[in-house]
């Protein structure tokens, strides 16, 4: 066996490459293990689920796909014939299996021919099953890291009843650390979760057109007016950046030629003080406590599109940007610029303050009193 200076190996005179690569996307992996196809390496197998193993060959055009094989701790009937089944079907389908994983992640593949399908999963009611089983490997993880943060807690509680010279100081700190790490793992494990269960709802080509490689770039930028947002993305329209999508202060762009664009933001108080100026009724929903009710967009789009405006996307929930190229006629909806908040932060933000706030005065009055 010998080694090549890029990390290849010779082995029964066939040229072998092992690569490290994590994925917290199995479209992703499945869109890079093709474009390695096209390239002459074939994959063989895979162990931890990140580490790969590929052959050398003539580049081929292969399709991926990956499914589950565990079993829960009781499984029915149908779940230890599940395998089989859909191994039997797969292979009449032209895949094969190539490995699977210690997590009992099976890849299969098959070459790519012009009009047939590319999915090992190929209607939507199956491909919704498919990110449910994810999915709920992921809920399983959570509900086990919560019980042990409550188990953390009853013992961080328990410590308060032992003697101070019990030596064990130590605990408060260990318990607060371990927590910490704890919720840190359930949320990491939920967003995960959510991923999974989205992207694989999708086709390959749906997946591709979403969340496939793109010339993009991301900038960070404090911008926290409507007015300072608009002409913040007319500027970097002019400059050939258009925008594609914002989380709070965190902006990406498609990079493209320079184009004069104007920018419009909407909201749901913008859209019902027009609603006031036309004698209408507002918008308003007591049960609406998160803002999520699209009554308010409907209408926003409906007047936007009238006056010549393209819809750009929506941020948070509660703000819907638009734009029009310059000197196209498109009439404003509100007065421009102003110092009105963009409301990205979102009611999320405000929640934590009020609780903060509560535990603040609860907090204070036990001090006192206990004091």
């Amino acid at each position: 066996m010998k080694k090549d200076h890029e990390g290849k190996i010779m082995k029964d005179g066939k040229e072998i490459k092992k690569v490290t690569r994590w994925f917290t996307s199995i479209m992703a992996e499945r869109a890079w293990l093709e474009e390695q196809s096209k390239a002459g390496w074939i994959l063989k197998d895979i162990f931890m689920g990140v580490r790969y193993v590929f052959e050398k060959s003539e580049p081929v055009h292969m399709v991926y796909d990956v499914s589950r094989f565990d079993l829960p701790k009781n499984p029915t009937r149908r779940e230890i014939e599940e395998k089989t089944n859909l191994v039997d079907i797969a292979e009449e389908m032209g895949w094969q299996v190539v490995c699977h994983d210690e997590g009992m992640n099976y890849y299969l593949a098959k070459p790519w021919a012009e009009g047939e399908t590319s999915e090992l999963f190929d209607s939507p009611e199956d491909r919704e099953r498919r990110a449910e089983k994810h999915r709920s490997l992921f809920v399983d993880k959570i509900h086990f890291f919560l019980w042990v943060d409550i188990i953390m807690l009853l013992l961080g509680v328990l410590y308060t009843f032992l003697p101070e010279e019990s030596g064990a100081g130590w605990f408060p700190v260990f318990t607060m650390i371990y927590t910490a790490v704890c919720l840190l793992l359930c949320l990491t494990f939920l967003r995960w979760g959510n991923l999974y269960a989205r992207e694989l709802r999708l086709t390959m080509e749906e997946w591709k057109a979403v969340y496939g490689k793109k010339e993009t770039v991301t900038q960070w930028k404090f911008v926290l007016t409507i007015g300072g947002l608009e002409r913040f993305l007319t500027k970097k329209a002019a400059a050939g950046y258009h925008f594609k999508n914002m989380k709070v202060f965190r902006f990406t762009f498609s990079e493209g030629e320079p184009e004069e664009y104007l920018y419009m933001m909407d909201t749901k108080h913008l859209t019902n003080k027009r609603r006031k100026r036309a004698g209408c009724s507002v918008f308003k929903d007591s049960r609406d406590w998160e803002d999520r009710n699209n009554d308010w967009q409907v209408q926003s789009l409906y007047e936007a599109e009238a006056a010549g405006w393209e819809f750009v996307g929506a941020v948070e929930s509660r703000n819907i940007l638009y734009r029009a190229k310059a000197g196209s006629g498109a009439v404003p909806l509100n007065e421009t610029g102003g110092v009105r908040i963009t409301s990205a932060f979102g009611g999320m933000a405000v929640l934590i303050v009020i609780c903060g706030l509560i535990g603040g005065i609860i907090g204070g009055l036990f001090g006192y009193f206990a004091g």
